[in-house]
């Protein structure tokens, strides 16, 4: 992900954005940075997935004697993490 202030590249798992509290610093320019899953990939992403999760992988699951359940929900959880930007804070 790029700073929107700065375009300095900062890692999804850096100290900068893994800490408490919002609205969150830039580490380069130290401007305030917030982080928002980008709602028109999310749209755009779920039907897909949702036809792989129901045709491919709860039949895969339940043939391994899990739930087919907490993969929908592992399935929602990366979906949303992996379409996160970073957004200015500042008004």
């Amino acid at each position: 992900m790029k700073c929107p202030h700065c375009s300095k590249k900062i890692g999804l798992f850096s100290k900068a954005l893994n800490k408490f509290g919002n609205p969150k610093t830039c580490p380069s320019c130290q401007k305030k940075i917030q982080l928002s899953p980008n709602l028109k990939l999310v749209a755009l992403l779920i039907v897909p997935l949702f036809v792989a999760y129901m045709y491919i992988f709860k039949p895969l699951v339940e043939a391994m004697g899990f739930s087919g359940e907490g993969v929908a929900g592992i399935w929602a959880a990366l979906l949303v993490i992996l379409t996160m930007r970073l957004q200015s804070a500042e008004s």
